[in-house]
């Protein structure tokens, strides 16, 4: 008998282990069914809120080109960090246009780096070209059209080869965008700009959040910069072949029926010590050829560089995009040649 219950209890025991040991696996399993339905339900809110809300897994696209090597990829129409950018389909960044142009409508092609471009962190009404562009027909007293054929990192020479590829779109005016770092910056290729110029979206908004800007942080990943971002010295060959890309771009606009006109608008934290020889030597240059040169030094030179550029101290926030617009307009009829 003794035995007889002895084996009952230890059978009763064992089932017992056997239910809490299978209770406690469903129990695990439920509480790993519910964590996982929370993170996936979390990384689905993150998603869209970094993509419909920031921008995030969107960025605007550049694509490569025979002719400048590359170009902000056409027809993109993007919000990101509350700042739309808008490219047409001749890769600009303005308003849609057609290539004719129209009868009585003046107008103005500006080529560009970054400077011109705005950068995807200034909303496009508020770069200077878009400013021109609403404000310039109470000036000049008729419809005004400004395309805007910039791109981050360019240089004189990708500068040149838009307009020998595109042409000057039949404008009146060509306005050339230098800044003291462009003389000495040689041609930009596709494999120099950076993950700062994507050519294809990535995945996801919470991907690209942590490859460009979370995981540079944490390993302290130092990006490819712009070489027109700074002088160089000692590049004497590149300053005379960029002074020779400036003469051609001069001969193309005037072959064209269009007036070539330099507008210089240095980076502000060089003004004034590294930004005067490239002015110098612009200046002689605009002088012996004949070409309009409007200096925009003594503008940016009455703000701080906190006040009217990005954190990084180059690119223009829109306090400066305005500064360099209105100083544009105030300077119109002599720039022009108008009395």
């Amino acid at each position: 008998m003794r035995s007889f219950m002895k084996k009952l209890t230890s059978r009763i025991e064992w089932r017992n282990a056997s239910w809490w040991r299978s209770e406690t696996s469903r129990g695990v399993t439920r509480v790993i069914a519910k964590l996982l339905l929370v993170l996936i339900v979390a990384a689905c809110v993150s998603e869209a809120i970094l993509r419909f809300g920031l921008g995030l897994g969107n960025p605007v696209l550049i694509q490569a080109d025979p002719a400048c090597d590359y170009i902000v990829k056409p027809d993109q129409d993007v919000v990101r960090f509350f700042a739309h950018t808008h490219i047409n389909h001749y890769g600009m960044r303005s308003e849609d246009v057609t290539a004719a142009h129209q009868a009585g409508t003046l107008r103005l092609l500006f080529v560009g780096d970054s400077i011109t471009y705005g950068t995807t962190r200034v909303d496009q009404r508020e770069i200077f070209t878009e400013i021109l562009h609403r404000e310039l027909p109470v000036i000049v007293h008729r419809p005004v059209e400004v395309l805007n054929a910039s791109a981050s990192a360019w240089a004189p020479d990708n500068e040149l080869s838009y307009i020998e590829s595109r042409g000057t779109f039949h404008s009146d005016l060509v306005f050339l965008v230098l800044n003291d770092g462009d003389l000495t910056q040689p041609r930009s290729t596709i494999a120099m700009v950076g993950d700062d110029l994507p050519q294809r979206r990535p995945a996801s908004a919470i991907g690209e959040l942590y490859s460009r800007y979370i995981r540079p942080r944490i390993f302290h990943i130092i990006g490819k910069s712009d070489a027109g971002d700074s002088t160089v010295a000692g590049a004497n060959d590149v300053t005379r072949r960029n002074l020779e890309n400036i003469q051609r771009i001069d001969d193309l606009a005037t072959s064209q029926g269009a007036r070539l006109i330099i507008i210089y608008i240095p980076i502000r934290k060089d003004v004034p010590v590294e930004s005067n020889g490239a002015a110098e030597i612009l200046q002689a240059w605009s002088n012996d050829h004949h070409v309009s040169m409007f200096d925009l030094t003594n503008t940016e030179a009455s703000y701080s560089p906190k006040e009217i550029t990005l954190d990084n101290g180059i690119h223009l926030n829109a306090k400066g995009h305005l500064a360099v617009a209105r100083a544009i307009e105030q300077a119109w009829p002599g720039l022009i040649g108008v009395q």
